[in-house]
């Protein structure tokens, strides 16, 4: 494509950068090595724009025996939430003691397997506009985030979020109120030592499964959530609940061992292209959560995904606890062959 015809899809993302990360503070993160926002810079009233390089190597998010040459999903997802968590705090009025409470989000991402390969770390340009606001700036209540991603000069997908805040002084009362029961330190928590073999989730490497007990169906699979609280990426800093990440990676394991043991399809060559989830409570880390797969079928829309992506699959995602779901939903895959024949993307600036 001659470059005065690639479409501008981030005006102003040219000028972000990539030499340092950003306060990891305001992105509620202990480790420097868990940061991957670099820049971030406000282009309006409810508008912005931020930078991520993403990891050449890293002990989760690029630990995975995927052969797609592909950016890893989860560690997109984790870039746009540290957007959108950084701007909440300094463009959007969130306080920096409010508490967050994710109520849902989705993610497409139709230009997963057309980007092309690059010596250095990839550079994420993001492109984020807030709306639904509900509260006053210092004690904002809620909002909606739409964030666009571009990799490699290629529009690359995009994440929806709706957040709620609670205000610091409040949040152990509406803990207490939830849960029933005193929470539990996290220090105290017991540590589970069962995993399902990491092969067949994707992984090598143990400290990364999060499911146990896993059983499969004609049409279904059901596993156990195994809490993964010694791993220092999923769990940076002690939580008092299973944060959103690690039920988005027990969901994407599952869906991996369903594209195997439901569809006869390779897991190396699989991975994940979109979801759409909501949650009704915290999934509480001192009770047993359960993920099931209820049902399996082909992507049945006519979209972006259909377009650009082959072999699509949708898994309709139930997480249980103490008999109540707690969060559902549909997670997406693509299976790509070596011989799989693949749109170029649509190349921007």
């Amino acid at each position: 494509m001659n470059p005065a015809e690639r479409k501008t899809c981030l005006p102003g993302a040219a000028n972000l950068e990539f030499m340092r990360t950003v306060d990891r503070s305001l992105l509620h993160r202990w480790a420097l090595s868990e940061v991957f926002l670099t820049d971030a810079r406000k282009t309006g009233d409810e508008e912005y724009l931020a930078a991520a390089q993403l990891p050449p190597l890293h002990a989760y998010y690029t630990e995975h025996g995927s052969r797609l040459n592909a950016p890893d999903p989860m560690l997109l997802l984790e870039c746009c939430r540290q957007a959108e968590t950084y701007g909440g705090h300094e463009y959007a009025g969130v306080s920096r003691q409010s508490k967050f409470l994710l109520r849902n989000w989705s993610m497409e991402l139709p230009g997963l397997l057309t980007l092309p390969q690059e010596e250095r770390p990839g550079e994420l340009r993001i492109s984020v506009r807030t709306s639904n606001r509900r509260g006053t700036p210092g004690d904002v209540r809620r909002l909606s985030f739409g964030i666009d991603m571009k990799l490699a000069q290629r529009c690359l997908g995009f994440v929806r979020m709706d957040v709620g805040y609670i205000p610091a002084e409040v949040y152990d009362q509406v803990r207490l109120q939830g849960r029933g029961r005193p929470l539990v330190p996290f220090k105290d928590l017991p540590r589970q030592t069962s995993y399902v073999t990491p092969h067949l989730v994707g992984r090598s490497d143990p400290a990364n499964v999060v499911l146990a007990d896993a059983t499969v169906g004609s049409d279904n699979a059901t596993a156990t959530v195994r809490v993964p609280l010694d791993n220092r990426s999923m769990f940076d800093h002690g939580q008092d609940h299973v944060p959103g990440m690690v039920l988005m990676e027990a969901a994407r394991q599952l869906c991996l061992l369903g594209v195997s043991d439901l569809w006869g399809a390779s897991v190396s060559r699989s991975t994940v292209a979109g979801f759409e989830f909501s949650f009704t409570r915290y999934a509480e880390l001192d009770s047993p959560t359960t993920v099931h797969i209820r049902k399996t079928e082909p992507y049945a829309h006519e979209d972006n995904l259909s377009l650009m992506l082959p072999d699509l699959r949708t898994f309709h995602i139930d997480f249980e606890q103490d008999g109540d779901v707690i969060a559902s939903g549909q997670m997406h895959t693509t299976t790509a062959s070596t011989g799989t024949a693949l749109l170029e993307g649509e190349e921007c600036l």
